[in-house]
């Protein structure tokens, strides 16, 4: 990484949540200096309005209570987003973090295609499986970050919420190294309940083999994150199934042992041998199986046995 490792910590507001039709309105970004611990959000942070090329909708400023006044006069985007170099206008060490990142991938991205990335809201997912939600706000109180309040607010403003995003940042490297963190931003999101449909509130576990099936592998518009976690819960059950299946074959392996050391003769041997193939099948032991191998083996050394020290003689039947 060497000497000098800056996780910059970025938040964007914009104009809408469809990023094929919105602009941002407002970047901002905090450091975290991984040379000093314990590890701190630097203040003040940087910050700037954008003018977009269109009107803020109502609905946005709602949100964020950035105004059309107020970014009358701020630099477009492409004079803006610079704020996120450092004041030689370069990267240096630097690994970028946002929540749900992304959304600021859409547009940072562009602009700075070989930046790495941590999510915070895809760290959060797999560090504390099982919360009732994962916004940058919720997790704030979830997690109980000591933040200043001055700094946090107002909320969904983005200098306040990257240095939120920050301190959920420091907490997930409590707990993982940066490497990892950086690993499971790359990955799919990991979901553990469904928070749509008719399986809401439930788990994986819930739902059918049928409604499985269809986020994985049919047409909807749900995205790639739980396509990818339909097809980890299809293999589950796939891997939950053969190790039963593995466990019936090998007890039955442990049964066919003992039942072939105690044949009497070589007929008794094919007696078993062809009694027993059709329970065999059913479980899938066959031909390619080692358990196959096991048994094929056992019987073996016991027409081995038999052979070398001769089959009993039972004599004749007694005459009544």
């Amino acid at each position: 990484m060497g000497l000098r490792m800056i996780v910059r910590v970025v938040d964007l507001e914009t104009t809408g949540k469809d990023t094929s039709t919105a602009e941002v309105v407002e970047v901002a970004c905090c450091d975290i200096d991984m040379r000093f611990l314990p590890l701190t959000v630097n203040s003040p942070g940087r910050s700037t309005l954008v003018k977009p090329s269109q009107p803020i909708p109502a609905s946005a400023s709602a949100v964020h209570h950035i105004t059309n006044a107020d970014v009358r006069k701020a630099p477009a985007w492409v004079d803006a987003w610079p704020i996120l170099l450092d004041s030689d206008g370069s990267l240096g060490d630097v690994i970028f973090a946002a929540h749900v990142a992304s959304y600021e991938q859409h547009w940072i991205g562009r602009v700075l295609k070989a930046a790495r990335w941590i999510c915070t809201w895809k760290c959060s997912l797999r560090q504390w499986p099982g919360l009732e939600s994962y916004s940058l706000q919720a997790l704030r109180y979830e997690l109980r970050l000591q933040v200043d309040p001055e700094r946090a607010s107002p909320p969904h403003r983005a200098l306040p919420d990257s240095y939120v995003c920050g301190l959920l940042l420091i907490e997930l490297l409590g707990h993982q190294t940066v490497e990892t963190l950086l690993s499971w931003s790359a990955e799919p999101a990991v979901f553990h309940t469904f928070d749509f449909g008719q399986f809401k509130g439930k788990p994986w576990s819930a739902a059918d083999d049928g409604y499985l099936d269809w986020i994985a592998n049919k047409e909807h518009t749900l995205g790639e994150d739980w396509r990818w976690n339909a097809r980890r819960e299809i293999n589950r059950r796939a891997a939950e199934k053969e190790a039963v299946a593995a466990a019936a074959r090998r007890e039955f392996v442990v049964r066919a042992t003992s039942a072939l050391a105690r044949a009497a003769t070589v007929r008794d041997l094919e007696n078993w041998y062809h009694g027993q193939s059709s329970a065999m099948a059913e479980i899938g032991i066959v031909v390619t199986t080692e358990e196959y191998d096991d048994i094929i083996r056992a019987c073996a050394a016991r027409k081995a046995e038999l052979l070398a020290g001769g089959e009993p003689d039972f004599g004749e039947a007694p005459r009544s």
